[in-house]
C-alpha cells in the first residue's frame, strides 16, 4: 500500500502545480533503466537453475500473459475513439509484469520462484511483444514507429535487467543495503513516472478520468479472472494459479507510461499512469477476497 499512498500524494501534487512537476521529465527513462538495473540484481541465482531445469511452467505462464493481456487491452481500446488512446491502451496490455507482482506473491503465499522467474522472462521478451501486437492492434489512423519503441525498451529493460542477473551471479552474496533500498528505489521511480504523466495530463485526466478509470479496471479484472481460468484449466496447484493471476494482471505499466510520453505524446501515457495504481490497489484490496474464496481452493 506505501507504493499507492505515495501515487496518490504525488499526483494531488501534479495536479496543483503541474509545472514544477514536469521540470524532472527528462530523468524519467535513466531513471527507469536504474530501476530495472536493480530488478535484474534481485533475481536469485538458484531461480535461474530452477528455470533451466524446468521451465514449462513459466513459459507457459508468460504465454498467457502475453496473450491474455493484449487481446483484453485491444477490447477495451475499442470502447474510446481517441486513437492515441487506444493505443495507450494497448501499450499496457503489451507490458510485462512489475516488480510489485513479486511482493504481492509473497504476502499471498504465492510461489515467488514463479513469480520473479515470469516477472523477469516477460521483461526480457517485451521488445518482441511490442514488435508483433502493437502493429497488429493499435489503431490505423497513427503511424506508430515501432522500431524505435523496441529500442528504448531494450537499453531501458533488458540491457539492465541482464547486467544486473550478471552482477548477482559475480555477487557471493547480495548485500542488506541493496535488498532494502531497491524496493524503495523501484517505488521511486515509478512515483516519479506517475507525477510527470499526471502533471502533463491535468485537463485531459479530468475529463476522462472516470471512462478511462472504469476501463483500466474492466482491464484488470479481466487479467486477473482469465488467468485464473487458465489455470483452472492447467489444474495448477492454488499457489501456481495465484502466482499466475497476479503476474498477469499486474503489469508493468510505469514501463508503459514511460514509452507512451517517449512515443505516443502525454495523452498517449494516460491509460499506463491510471494502470500503474490501479493494479497496486486492486491486488492489494481484491485478491485477498479472491484466493480465500471457494473459487480459488475448489480444485486442490
Amino acid at each position: 500500500m506505501f507504493i499507492f499512498l505515495s501515487i496518490l500524494i504525488g499526483s494531488s501534487i501534479a495536479l496543483v502545480v503541474p509545472d514544477i512537476v514536469l521540470k524532472v521529465k527528462p530523468a524519467l527513462q535513466p531513471s527507469f533503466a536504474v530501476t530495472m538495473l536493480f530488478v535484474g540484481v534481485l533475481v536469485p541465482p538458484e531461480h535461474v537453475r530452477v528455470f533451466l531445469k524446468s521451465p514449462t511452467r513459466p513459459l507457459i505462464g508468460v504465454l498467457a500473459q502475453y496473450t491474455i493481456m493484449p487481446l483484453a487491452a485491444f477490447a477495451v481500446s475499442l470502447f474510446f475513439t481517441d486513437p492515441l488512446l487506444r493505443t495507450g491502451i494497448v501499450l499496457v496490455g503489451c507490458m510485462p509484469g512489475a516488480m510489485a507482482s513479486n511482493v504481492m506473491t509473497m504476502l499471498l503465499k504465492g510461489d515467488v520462484i514463479l513469480s520473479v522467474t515470469m516477472t523477469s522472462l516477460a521483461t526480457l521478451l517485451c521488445p518482441l511483444v511490442i514488435a508483433f501486437w502493437l502493429p497488429l492492434l493499435t489503431d490505423t489512423r497513427i503511424a506508430i514507429q515501432v522500431g524505435p519503441m523496441i529500442w528504448n525498451a531494450v537499453w531501458m529493460v533488458v540491457l539492465p535487467v541482464c547486467c544486473g542477473i550478471v552482477l548477482r551471479f559475480r555477487l557471493r552474496a547480495t548485500p542488506p543495503w541493496l535488498e532494502r533500498s531497491a524496493p524503495v528505489i523501484a517505488s521511486a521511480a515509478i512515483t516519479l513516472i506517475i507525477l510527470v504523466v499526471v502533471a502533463a495530463n491535468r485537463s485531459r485526466l479530468l475529463e476522462l478520468s472516470a471512462s478511462l478509470a472504469v476501463a483500466m479496471l474492466a482491464l484488470n479484472v479481466a487479467g486477473y479472472a482469465l488467468a485464473f481460468t487458465v489455470g483452472l484449466l492447467l489444474r495448477w496447484p492454488v499457489r501456481q494459479r495465484r502466482t499466475l493471476m497476479i503476474e498477469v494482471g499486474m503489469q508493468n505499466a510505469g514501463l508503459g507510461s514511460v514509452l507512451a510520453l517517449t512515443h505516443l505524446g502525454e495523452a498517449g501515457a494516460v491509460p499506463s499512469a491510471f494502470y500503474t495504481a490501479l493494479c497496486v490497489l486492486t491486488a492489494s484490496a481484491m485478491l485477498p477476497v479472491l484466493t480465500k474464496s471457494s473459487l480459488v481452493t475448489r480444485h486442490r
